[in-house]
């Protein structure tokens, strides 16, 4: 038997831009929940949050990477990540 170099590739996540609002605070392994329209959806458990800004935010989840662009801008006094 001869040795061979395996060599692991990172999965590339799925990548998904919204313009929708969270319902919930978004934390660190819990899942997201989103409201779009007149929908609401939940992602798998929140593995990092990227980005925060007053326009939107970036998180990672299991499985997929969130480009989120608030359809209203939060209140100044909402926490949106814990």
């Amino acid at each position: 038997m001869t040795n061979e170099k395996i060599t692991a590739m990172p999965v590339k996540k799925t990548q998904i831009h919204l313009t929708a609002t969270l319902s919930l605070t978004l934390r660190l392994h819990e899942r997201a929940w989103i409201l779009t329209g007149s929908r609401s959806l939940s992602t798998s458990l929140v593995q990092q949050i990227l980005e925060v800004s007053q326009d939107g935010v970036v998180f990672e989840t299991e499985n997929t990477v969130y480009y989120l662009t608030y359809a209203r801008r939060p209140a100044e006094i909402e926490v949106m990540c814990a």
